[in-house]
């Protein structure tokens, strides 16, 4: 939870002006996008938690009623004679979700030019080990599931939860190989650009040729605006809203849409950081000028407020567009939308036989062995086979703790549960799925813990 405290502690020092070393020490952690990103991610894992619990207890409670009620409140939104209508779980879904796939996209982008992705030496074994780790959970399901109905759920167990696992292997702290925290990193950010395929090419609906050619120019249009220095947010966040609207109708899932645009933030700010000192002693030099210069009778000094004005936006514009944009989106997503989209899928009556039926189910057996065995089993032979082919493991990291952070790997929410949404329609699939999703994780959380904990104290 640091980075929440972190979060509204900037807050309160930007009202009192106070805490300026408080403040400097922050922006200096602020300069790892790595670090901030685990420690948002790991704080937001708890979140989830949180909420899927919540919506657990709520849905098998007396008042259950109230959170059905609640996720299928219909909220409508109209343009003139353009109306989007949906309950609260299309909104979540299909909406606020594009801020979550958004941010995917800027933290793939960002990893592969200058991030762990970025050197092509290291690249192999996450490479190798994150298709492992998608390629046999599908074969696992695909063997195990026997309602021809079910096998269009073939994705659901590919998917791994970053904050979760990243929260669970937080609480070994320093035992755990620095090394190995990248590298499930590394896995879960190629795991997601798996799942982003996934989405867009096998669980999309008939496709609006119009509907798409709109969104690609509008697509377009942004990339002319970024080319040509056009630096509004407010522009863009309106483009980004109508080229949302077409994507909704055009068949694709709209979260791609925010992957698209996350690809497309720029990662190279406007003004070079070398020049910003400079560029601020000549205006803190012409500020102390006016304020010798200034008229008692006129205390207000347009020509500083002209100055600040200029220095607050030239500061602005050091920092790159996709560094600046994380950093305000990131705890909305991590501590807000995500946990909301956990609530309200993660709600399974399982009372009155239902948890009896989803134990017989062979699409519970087949999501829950796909992810609780097929995870670590090919995390670990992609790994092995990338190593048997000239590849090196990080420092401090062998075979033994890799399938032990490729048990913490079946941890999978989020994107697990966004999947079965998307594969299934019947509730009664949709029932089975969520469940072997959360015996999966459950599981998946303990043994994985318990491996890094035994092999970390037998390397001491």
């Amino acid at each position: 939870m640091a980075n929440n405290n972190d979060f509204f502690d900037d807050f309160f020092d930007m009202l009192t002006f106070k805490g300026q070393a408080t403040r400097k020490a922050r922006l200096n952690r602020f300069t790892n996008p790595l670090q901030q990103f685990i420690k948002t991610e790991i704080a937001g894992g708890i979140i989830i938690l949180i909420a899927v619990l919540s919506a657990l207890i709520i849905a098998n409670s007396p008042f259950d009623s109230i959170y059905y009620d609640f996720v299928h409140f219909k909220i409508k939104l109209s343009f003139g004679n353009f109306l989007i209508s949906g309950d609260l779980h299309y909104w979540i879904n299909d909406a606020a979700m594009v801020i979550f796939f958004f941010l995917v996209g800027t933290e793939i982008k960002r990893e592969v030019l200058i991030g762990e992705l970025s050197d092509k030496k290291s690249l192999m074994v996450p490479i190798f080990a994150a298709l492992g780790g998608m390629i046999i959970p599908v074969i696992i399901f695909l063997i195990m599931v026997n309602n021809p109905d079910a096998t269009s759920g073939w994705g659901i167990p590919m998917a791994t939860d970053i904050a979760i696992a990243l929260g669970a292997i937080a609480l070994l702290g320093k035992r755990v190989p620095p090394g190995l925290k990248v590298m499930l990193l590394a896995i879960a950010i190629i795991d997601d650009i798996g799942s982003i395929l996934v989405i867009a090419l096998f669980y999309t609906e008939t496709i609006s040729v119009i509907a798409l050619l709109a969104v690609l120019s509008l697509l377009i249009l942004i990339s002319l605006l970024n080319y040509y220095g056009i630096r509004s947010m407010f522009t863009y966040i309106l483009i980004a809203i109508i080229a949302w609207i077409f994507a909704s109708k055009s068949g694709v899932h709209p979260t791609i849409l925010g992957v698209a645009l996350g690809f497309m933030t720029p990662w190279k700010p406007w003004y070079s950081p070398n020049f910003f000192p400079d560029i601020a002693d000549k205006l803190l030099a012409r500020i102390k000028d006016n304020l010798k210069n200034q008229d008692d009778d006129d205390p207000h000094n347009h020509k500083n407020d002209q100055a600040l004005i200029s220095m607050s936006t030239i500061a602005a514009e050091t920092v790159a567009p996709l560094q600046r944009v994380e950093k305000i989106l990131l705890p909305w997503s991590a501590f807000l939308i995500v946990p909301i989209f956990a609530f309200v899928n993660a709600g399974i009556n399982v009372t009155g036989g239902a948890l009896s039926a989803s134990l017989n189910s062979s699409v519970t057996y087949a999501i829950a062995f796909g992810l609780f065995f097929g995870k670590p089993i090919g995390i670990t032979l992609g790994a092995w086979i990338a190593v048997k082919t000239g590849s090196k493991l990080p420092r401090s990291v062998n075979f033994t703790n890799i399938f032990g952070m490729g048990m913490l790997a079946g941890i999978g929410f989020t994107v697990a549960l966004f999947i079965t949404e998307l594969a299934y329609v019947d509730e009664f699939l949709l029932r089975d799925a969520k469940v072997g999703i959360l015996i999966a994780s459950f599981l998946a959380a303990i043994f994985g813990l318990m491996m890094l904990k035994i092999t970390s104290n037998s390397n001491k």
